[in-house]
């Protein structure tokens, strides 16, 4: 049985905007299915993504879009987020990484695609999958004030609200512990609040630049991996998620994975992120001839890897490798630059068996 091949630079590369028109005839698939024809994901079409194409190119004519990183602000950037789990996700929009920039979500209603608020920092906000609900937060000097809300399809409703000046103590403060405007002691704040502050959270909005080909991958294949998988590469996935998810509970990391199809054969590469330490790392996971089989080493830094969509080249920055950049083509990588189109990727669920269910239909 053959290993997949692959191709690794470790080099200083310079992320920009502009591409490398790196090409190269590909040489493996992701999965062999004995002469079955792969399905594409772009055979499966949802009302909503002609819809999210439209208002992503509606957002890109606005003032607020920025195509390129300029004096450490970086570009705009989009994410798709299933946020209530009907089965539709909601598109996320956020127009830069600044301090006071919120995230925008948007989604579908009676067939228009509607908004649904904004929320943040930085770009992103909190989401609690468990609960799914969202954390609205704000900290000054010696207080945090915040919500939680849930979102119902159409928009977020107030679950609950919280107020802790604790940290003005030592300025004489009158100590407040407060849930819905009511009073509590320490213990019983801390007791209602440890429910959320232990719960595993993501950071969503960044996911994807507003290239063409991260468009196209994030709205024509991200979020249909589980209805053109095979019976068999579903059992051989499911298996090594449950295999990876034993191993995170017994190390106690903050695991996630993702389907992404690094090669462009239109059948997505398994990547499991061991957790989002420092000392974290991904792994990625292939079927050949109904096998699963492992790439030789880890690869990226904090549990997340990089993809250029258009390039076909995944990558990481910082770390014990610096930066680094691998392909599974036999393109030319030796002068690679990041094109406009990449996205993140590693962590788009979070391991647990609901999840692991969930990324199969």
């Amino acid at each position: 049985m053959k290993s997949k091949k692959f191709t690794t630079v470790f080099i200083a590369f310079a992320i920009t905007a502009s591409a490398t028109g790196c090409s190269g005839k590909k040489f493996g698939s992701g999965s062999d299915k004995a002469g079955i024809l792969n399905v594409s994901p772009r055979s499966i079409v949802f009302e909503w993504q002609e819809l999210y194409e439209q208002k992503l190119n509606e957002f890109m004519k606005s003032d607020n879009f920025s195509e390129i990183a300029q004096g450490g602000i970086e570009e705009s950037r989009f994410d798709l987020y299933d946020l209530d789990g009907d089965g539709t996700p909601e598109l996320l929009i956020s127009a830069n990484n600044q301090h006071k920039t919120q995230c925008e979500i948007f989604t579908v209603s009676d067939g228009q695609v509607v908004s649904a608020g904004s929320f943040g920092e930085y770009g992103t906000f909190t989401y609690y999958p468990a609960f799914s609900m969202i954390k609205d937060e704000y900290s000054g000097a010696g207080f945090v004030v915040g919500k939680f809300l849930t979102f119902d399809g159409e928009g977020f409703r107030e679950y609950f609200s919280y107020s802790d000046n604790s940290g003005s103590a030592s300025k004489g403060a009158s100590i407040k512990h407060e849930i819905n405007g009511q009073s509590l002691t320490l213990p019983e704040y801390d007791e209602a609040m440890n429910v959320y502050r232990n719960a595993r959270t993501a950071t969503i909005g960044r996911k994807y630049t507003f290239g063409s080909a991260s468009i196209d991958y994030a709205l024509h294949c991200s979020e249909s991996w589980g209805a053109v998988l095979t019976p068999t590469e579903k059992k051989l996935f499911t298996e090594q998620l449950r295999n990876s998810l034993s191993v995170a509970e017994e190390l106690e990391n903050d695991a996630s994975f993702e389907f992404c199809d690094l090669n462009g054969d239109d059948v997505p590469e398994l990547i499991v992120s061991e957790g989002s330490g420092t000392n974290n790392y991904c792994r990625i996971y292939y079927i050949s001839n109904n096998v699963l089989l492992e790439l030789d080493g880890k690869y990226g830094y904090k549990g997340k890897l990089y993809y250029d969509n258009e390039q076909l080249v995944f990558y990481t920055m910082g770390g014990s490798t610096g930066n680094a950049c691998w392909s599974l083509t036999n393109s030319d990588i030796s002068s690679f630059n990041v094109s406009r189109s990449h996205m993140e990727c590693g962590r788009k669920y979070i391991l647990s068996e609901e999840n692991i269910t969930t990324s199969m239909q």
